[in-house]
């Protein structure tokens, strides 16, 4: 979508730097613009009244102005920021994990309003729920499907065929799931078993909150990780550095907690 010299949209806050020594660049994912690179020009003085309109993992009501090389912003009044997320080292590095995704599907001034709603749902769900994997695995598999890259579950990619239950295998490379006879020439194939190929069936085919009413225990939560894990890895080419962030969270939990626990 064309825009005028000044504008107004919502947006998310998936990325800040700082820019000069009171400026930050930021990006923003918008529904009718989708993801845009922004100048907040003495943003990070004291002084500033858009400071904490602007922080990372909150969506704001801006004003814009284009400009030669970056669009600045001129107003901006928080909408929704998250605090609850934001106040959970758990969850919060499950939403940092969602905000980097999304910024690496997204290519500047490609809007997906969809994609956008999907982050903004699951990010409210993170916040209302203890069940995160399951939303996380949710988002992802559907973040691939609004972006064109939704793997063949209902049948053999290659062959085509009926897939029957069991020893069925999940290749990227392939784009989707392979019957034993096809396997062969795809040494990325993994193998999936048939309860996590009908989870990630139903995750494709419905909502987020029919989704979240799933029953899945840990084993077969780490089964549909290391999954949505490879799949995002060959899609984007490179592991996102919030992934890595993301076990080294789950690894050391119980102290993070421990440490909570005994905070002031």
């Amino acid at each position: 979508m064309s825009r005028p010299r000044s504008f107004n949209t919502e947006a998310l806050v998936v990325r800040s730097t700082e820019l000069g020594e009171a400026d930050r660049l930021l990006t923003l994912l918008t529904p009718a613009y989708g993801k845009l690179q922004v100048s907040a020009r003495g943003v990070r003085k004291a002084t500033s009244k858009l400071g904490g309109h602007l922080d990372l993992l909150t969506r704001s009501s801006l004003t814009l102005s284009q400009g030669q090389s970056l669009d600045t912003i001129t107003g901006a009044e928080a909408v929704e920021t998250f605090m609850a997320l934001k106040a959970d080292l758990r969850a919060l590095s499950k939403a940092l994990y969602l905000l980097e995704l999304a910024d690496a599907f997204h290519p500047l001034g490609s809007p997906n309003p969809p994609a956008y709603d999907l982050l903004l749902e699951t990010l409210r769900v993170l916040e209302s729920t203890a069940d995160h994997e399951l939303a996380l695995r949710f988002c992802e598999l559907r973040l691939l499907d609004l972006c064109g890259f939704l793997p063949q579950l209902a049948q053999c990619v290659q062959c085509q065929e009926k897939l029957l239950p069991g020893g069925h295998f999940l290749s990227p490379a392939a784009g989707g799931v392979l019957c034993p006879a096809c396997k062969a020439p795809f040494a990325d194939a993994a193998p999936i078993s048939v309860e996590a190929l009908k989870v990630l069936r139903y995750l494709a085919t419905n909502l987020l909150a029919a989704a979240m009413r799933v029953n899945v225990g840990p084993p077969l939560q780490r089964e549909l990780a290391a999954l949505l894990s490879n799949l995002l890895r060959y899609t984007l080419e490179r592991e996102l550095r919030s992934a890595a962030f993301l076990r080294t969270i789950a690894q050391q939990w119980p102290k993070a907690e421990g440490l909570a626990a005994s905070a002031p």
